[in-house]
């Protein structure tokens, strides 16, 4: 895993998209998810797309790089990352127990 933190690291260097481009990415394939979810499950007017689980999964990786490399742009510190990580699963724990 730390491998490909330090790969998506050197990416999100040479991203030449600004912060603010990269929320709007972002937003987009939150939205690329959501329509393959719905497909998936074949919701009413989805279903024409005839996306599976292996797009669902993929759409969902895609959110997560962009995240990432957002992160990146802010801050190179992987401390950083693990603390925040840890605070939100703390906090994500806390509400479900």
């Amino acid at each position: 895993m730390e491998q490909l933190l330090k790969e998506i690291k050197l990416l999100s260097e040479k991203e030449p998209k600004t912060l603010e481009q990269m929320a709007l990415k972002l937003s987009e394939e939150v939205g690329e998810t959501s329509q393959a979810v719905l497909s998936y499950l074949k919701a009413s007017g989805s279903e024409y797309k005839q996306l599976g689980i292996e797009d669902v999964k993929e759409e969902c990786i895609d959110v997560i790089l962009v995240a990432l490399a957002m992160f990146y742009k802010l801050s190179e510190n992987d401390k950083e990352l693990h603390e925040l990580i840890r605070k939100k699963l703390d906090k994500w724990e806390s509400k479900i127990s």
